[in-house]
């Protein structure tokens, strides 16, 4: 055991040096790799006499649009391969378009709109053939819906690209504070910055607590609170390293493309959340000055009282090397039908804690309890003395029937 702590020592005083440890970005996609297109069906004609388009889902269900105006458009029901990644025009349009976003108030026409507006961007970048001037200018608008599609068309051209999510965390001084009360060991204030994200999570080893500014536990964070990280002094018995590891994660949208049969058809695009997750890990390290031993209390058997109502409990304590420990000034309970039968050296319950012995190495100690089951303890003088008085009774318990027996005897 000494050697294995020696080990985690030389290890994680080896994170030390570089305080801030891997950090892990990982997108999980769900856009699948193939596809089934299904057409659902025809679009009317919002616009001129001409434009009755068709309408799409794949197969998990994604509202998705025609992009390749010369080409014919996919059959009833077609297999299709994931060709990759629309730009951020037309990205910004499936979002902002049929049927995440409400543009003139009715579905089917926001569809339309939203067709016309991948069209007319993709023909303006160069990326399809280009629309007929009916469409764009000549044509009647009834509905009024050009200035829509246009406007739509516009705000694609001057999208931005997805916000990427980054998490940078940095430690002042990696070395944790005790207490004014000497109770624990507490951290500097951590403020992670972060883009892209709204809120983080802290996890930390070794039995430390993640708190806020006001000392509250808690695990996850809006974006610029601060954290600190809290560990119980009596849980220090030198050196101890703990490593923090701090999460973020954020949903973005991605268009993605894909080819339903062969390249005559129309490609189509589909809008996709993608989660992208990040983390840092930090290193800190709470140091008692003082030479510190710790006891690990270890309960044996199979009796179990509520922790919450119990003195002790199991775990580790750590105190000033020397203490003058006494155990039995421990032994305190709220229980009101157990009975704690003290504190051993050894797990069978032998070599029963000597109170005055000073603590001087790290030691581990075994206790029972006894809430109506049997535990028995070694204890010769006790065992004697029990002999003893069960010999005194059962003597005097003859002499009794002896006298007994005398009486009736004379009276007859």
């Amino acid at each position: 055991m000494k050697t294995l702590n020696k080990i985690n020592s030389i290890f994680f005083s080896l994170l030390l040096v570089a305080v801030l440890l891997v950090t892990g970005i990982q997108g999980i996609s769900a856009a699948p790799k193939s596809t089934t297109i299904n057409r659902e069906g025809v679009m009317v004609s919002y616009i001129g006499d001409n434009y009755k388009w068709a309408r799409f889902t794949t197969a998990d269900g994604k509202v998705a649009y025609c992009m390749d105006v010369t080409k014919k458009w996919p059959e009833k029901s077609l297999s299709a391969s994931l060709l990759g990644e629309a730009d951020k025009g037309v990205r910004y349009i499936l979002e902002n378009g049929y049927p995440y976003k409400s543009i003139y108030g009715n579905k089917a026409v926001d569809q339309f709109i939203t067709q016309a507006a991948v069209w007319w961007y993709l023909a303006d970048t160069g990326q399809t053939g280009q629309l007929s001037t009916e469409l764009t200018s000549t044509g009647a608008d009834p509905y009024n819906i050009r200035p829509l599609i246009k406007k739509l068309v516009d705000e694609a051209k001057d999208a931005k690209d997805n916000v990427n999510v980054t998490l940078n965390v940095n430690v002042n001084n990696t070395n944790m504070a005790l207490s004014s009360d000497g109770k624990s060991f507490v951290s500097e204030a951590i403020t992670p910055s972060m883009t892209g994200a709204g809120k983080y999570t802290v996890t930390v080893n070794n039995g430390a607590s993640v708190v806020d500014a006001n000392g509250n536990k808690k695990d996850t964070f809006n974006a610029g609170e601060a954290f600190k990280v809290v560990v119980p002094s009596n849980s220090i018995g030198g050196t101890t390293n703990f490593k923090v590891t701090v999460k973020a994660s954020a949903t973005v949208n991605k268009a993605y493309i894909y080819q339903p049969g062969g390249s005559d058809y129309q490609r189509v695009t589909a809008l996709y959340p993608e989660e992208v997750n990040v983390s840092k890990d930090i290193a800190l390290v709470a140091r008692m000055d003082k030479p510190r031993v710790c006891v690990d209390y270890v309960i044996v058997g199979s009796v179990r009282p509520d922790p919450n109502l119990t003195d002790p409990t199991p775990g580790k304590t750590c105190y000033d090397k020397g203490t003058k420990y006494n155990q039995e000034k421990q032994l305190t309970t709220r229980q009101e039908n157990c009975k704690f039968n003290g504190w051993y050296t050894k797990d069978n319950l032998t070599g029963k804690w000597v109170d005055g012995t000073a603590l001087n190495k790290d030691m581990t100690l075994y206790g029972a309890w006894d809430c109506g089951d049997v535990i028995n303890v070694p204890n010769t003088n006790s065992t004697i003395s029990l002999i003893m008085v069960g010999t005194g009774i059962a003597a005097l318990v003859a002499g009794v029937g002896i006298i007994v027996y005398r009486r009736k005897k004379l009276t007859e």
